[in-house]
């Protein structure tokens, strides 16, 4: 990978976590800012949950900090630093992203369900108008929902092992954004034209098919957000059923471009949330 040169003029960007041995960032949206000219660089750095909050005031002082990603397990509670949050961190209720603003206040949103968006972009395809089914209401599945409805989806089926959680999740798409229908529902395809696995089935070592009913056939597109591996066991059978399909990997990659967008790096216009409502100011 292209390194980026690192001089008295570099802007940092902080990816925050704990642990953050594991994140892969940096090897993602360092080539693109350096592709983009931009003297800057992501850097890890592991704020363990005792001291969260000294460690954020600290880093929120740096003069050349342009903002902080934030991963496990700090999405909740870094919410509080943000002056002002988008409609999508606003309904999951956490951020991923904040962006110090040109007035020194801070600008938080969450773009976990951004990648989504740009798979489907990836495809030539976007959210408007869908009727969605989505397997899994956890964190991933709930930010994942939230974007899809705020990009225009007409009908989002949750379905969860969790039924409650599948229950609270549909209720707070409604309560967001009431214009698309959200409900909790059985895993069968069945007049639904968008099939989201945002479980972990599939992950090795088991490659297990996500749970599902009804027949895949090819007006259905299937979006595995498994990162590994690249085809999941639902991937190759909607393949073989003729599906347009998109893999954790194009999540990811529509995640990268979100967030740098975001922060005023790369395209503006990179699919995500750069057209959604306008930012909603704390309390």
């Amino acid at each position: 990978m292209k390194q980026a040169g690192i001089d008295g003029n570099t802007k940092l960007l902080a990816i925050i976590g704990d642990p953050i041995t594991q994140v892969r960032s940096p090897e993602i949206y360092n080539p693109r800012i350096v592709k983009a000219g931009v003297n800057a660089v992501l850097q890890p750095m592991q704020i363990p949950t005792a001291t969260f909050d000294d460690a954020i005031k600290g880093i929120m002082a740096i003069g050349n900090l342009l903002g902080v990603v934030v991963t496990y397990p700090h999405k909740e509670r870094v919410l509080r630093y943000a002056d002002q949050i988008g409609r999508i961190g606003q309904a999951v209720g956490a951020i991923n992203a904040m962006r110090r603003e040109p007035d020194g206040s801070w600008t938080g949103d969450m773009f976990d369900g951004a990648g989504l968006l740009g798979a489907l972009a990836s495809l030539g395809q976007t959210a408007t108008g869908r009727r969605v089914l989505i397997l899994g209401a956890g964190g991933a599945g709930s930010a994942i929902t939230m974007a899809l409805a705020a990009a225009g989806a007409a009908m989002i089926g949750v379905f969860d092992l969790d039924a409650n959680r599948a229950a609270e999740l549909a209720a707070r798409v409604q309560t967001h954004f009431p214009v698309c229908c959200a409900r909790t529902t059985e895993p069968d395809v069945t007049g639904f034209d968008l099939l989201i696995n945002a479980t972990p089935v599939g992950m090795a070592p088991a490659f297990a098919l996500a749970p599902f009913r009804g027949a895949l056939h090819a007006g259905l597109t299937v979006i595995d957000i498994v990162p590994k591996p690249e085809t999941t066991s639902l991937l190759a059978l909607a393949r073989e059923k003729g599906c347009p399909t998109a893999n954790g990997a194009a999540v990811v990659s529509g995640q990268a471009d979100a967030v740098l967008a975001f922060f005023g790096i790369g395209s503006s216009e990179a699919p995500a949330q750069a057209k959604l409502p306008s930012l909603e100011t704390r309390s």
